[in-house]
């Protein structure tokens, strides 16, 4: 006997290990002989950027460079203001055995926590504590039976999300503006920061369009004394990203891996313009959801065959749940610091803590890091950065409980009024996302053969009993009738008219 069945593929794209690691990167750093000893480190910041992304020898390898920025105050008399830059590689080596060389991996780093000791006041010792996070995937299609001619089929969908593309591009934006005729000359650049304020992306097929602004903040020195200024840069960029199309559920991310300035002349001479030049780091991911209908269990009516079973494991984002938790934090400086004159740049960066399911609510909670830089018009210490926490909480309906949450969260904005000069009152909104993550575990038939069927002797009428738990698939296949002759001779409409007790007439 012949057996026709019919295959179909389903792309699965299934998360195999989850990546959430702390590592540390560090250098000394040697005071230029140009410049003056440090007194008094005022800030301290950092840009990590990967480099490389791998998996090889069934490692994940993630390298890349940290950028420091130190802001001091001089040992010397005017106790001047002054900036070093300094950077160092990292690199992190995840092991896991369910890693294998033909998974993709998709991962970023930030900056967790800085640290900075001053050997001497021309040596310092940095530590950066660095957050890999990520996943790996394992994709690949899964030939899967959807069919099989003149047998009794028992069917479950296998829902999954493709990566049908991951694009990673870095691109350079320059831009420059000048000061405002009455400003005076600029004689030194001390930090050049930048904000992602905004983005967006378009799709077309093959292609995705990025476009953002970043806001650029740059701190100097002039014949005035410490000063700032800044501008908004707009950026579009186009990554080619081979699969990806308009229908497809679409993520982007840009983050700014290095920022920079110099100062230019006009006509006069007059040192009054920055040019600038920002680095992004851009990728776009789409995902596409796809459902096939595999054979869990078959029979043949009056017939016989042998069937194979394989296990698989399939995941799919059931749905994707966004809240905001609104930071209010009123900030007074300690007496230790000089007061306020104005605040050059606020920073917030959020992290999640902890997320917990508590019956039908799942409670995420965590805290933002914000660092105040301000002028302060006191010539000791004519600039200084303070640091806080603003914890947040936000509560999400229950995902169900056999949905695994993944959580992530970002800065969508940051505000502050300066309520008096040691006060600053500080307003802001942290978006957290959680997605819903549904795993389905099943044996689905790969192989079907025939079988020698030896028909069974059997009464005319036999009388069958509906049990709680036990299916007209289990009734059907126990005695290799179809499901349907059994609803045809008990006058049934469906299924769903069958009750616990029932006495079923079975077919022959």
């Amino acid at each position: 006997m012949e057996i026709n069945i019919k295959n179909e593929t389903l792309p699965i794209c299934s998360c195999v290990h989850r990546v959430k690691n702390n590592f540390s990167a560090e250098c000394d750093v040697i005071v230029p002989d140009s410049k003056p000893d440090i007194l008094k480190v005022l800030q301290l910041s950092a840009r990590p950027k990967v480099t490389s992304c791998e998996i090889r020898n069934s490692h994940l390898i993630v390298a890349g460079t940290v950028t420091f920025d130190i802001l001091y105050l001089a040992d010397n008399e005017e106790k001047c203001v002054k900036s070093i830059t300094s950077s160092c590689e990292f690199s992190n080596l995840v092991r896991d055995g369910s890693i294998t060389d033909a998974m993709t991996a998709i991962c970023d780093v930030d900056v967790y926590d800085l640290g900075c000791d001053v050997a001497n006041c021309r040596k310092l010792s940095l530590k950066a504590t660095l957050c890999l996070s990520g996943a790996v995937y394992s994709c690949c299609n899964l030939d899967i039976i959807s069919e099989i001619e003149g047998a009794c089929i028992k069917k479950t969908p296998l829902y999954t999300d493709m990566i049908c593309a991951n694009s990673r591009d870095i691109t350079t934006v320059t831009d420059s503006f000048s000061l405002a005729p009455d400003k005076a000359s600029i004689i030194e650049i001390l930090k050049t920061d930048g904000v992602l304020t905004e983005s967006s992306i378009k799709v077309i097929d093959d292609k995705a369009i990025v476009k953002g602004t970043v806001r650029v903040t740059i701190l100097y020195t002039s014949e005035n004394g410490i000063e700032y200024s800044g501008t908004d840069v707009a950026f579009a960029h186009i990554l080619e990203a081979d699969g990806i199309r308009e229908d497809m559920k679409c993520e982007h991310s840009v983050k700014i891996t290095d920022i920079s300035a110099v100062v230019s002349a006009n006509e006069e001479g007059k040192l009054c313009t920055f040019d600038i030049s920002t680095q992004l780091a851009m990728r776009v991911i789409a995902r596409q959801k796809a459902c096939v209908d595999c054979v869990t269990d078959a029979y043949i009516p009056h017939g016989a065959i042998d069937l194979r079973y394989s296990p698989v494991s399939v995941d799919c984002v059931e749905r994707i749940i966004k809240r905001d938790a609104d930071i209010k934090e009123r900030v007074s400086l300690p007496q230790s610091l000089p007061a306020i004159g104005t605040v050059y740049q606020v920073i917030a960066r959020p992290f999640i803590e902890s997320s917990v399911p508590e019956g039908d609510i799942l409670r995420v909670s965590g805290y933002t890091e914000i660092y105040i830089l301000y002028l302060s018009g006191d010539s000791s210490a004519p600039a200084c950065s303070y640091k806080t926490n603003a914890e947040f909480s936000v509560e999400c309906d229950s995902p169900g409980c056999m949905l695994t949450p993944v959580t992530s969260c970002k800065m969508r904005n940051i505000s502050y009024v300066i309520a008096d000069d040691r006060t600053v009152e500080l307003r802001g909104n942290v978006e957290v996302e959680v997605q819903c993550i549904k795993t389905t575990d099943t044996d689905i038939v790969y192989e079907v053969t025939p079988a020698e069927y030896t028909p069974v002797q059997r009464p005319s009428i036999i009388v069958s009993c509906v049990h709680m738990g036990r299916t007209l698939w289990d009734i059907a296949k126990e005695y290799g009738v179809s499901p349907d002759d059994i609803l045809k001779a008990n006058a049934l409409e469906s299924e769903n008219d069958l009750h616990s007790g029932a006495a079923l007439i079975i077919p022959k």
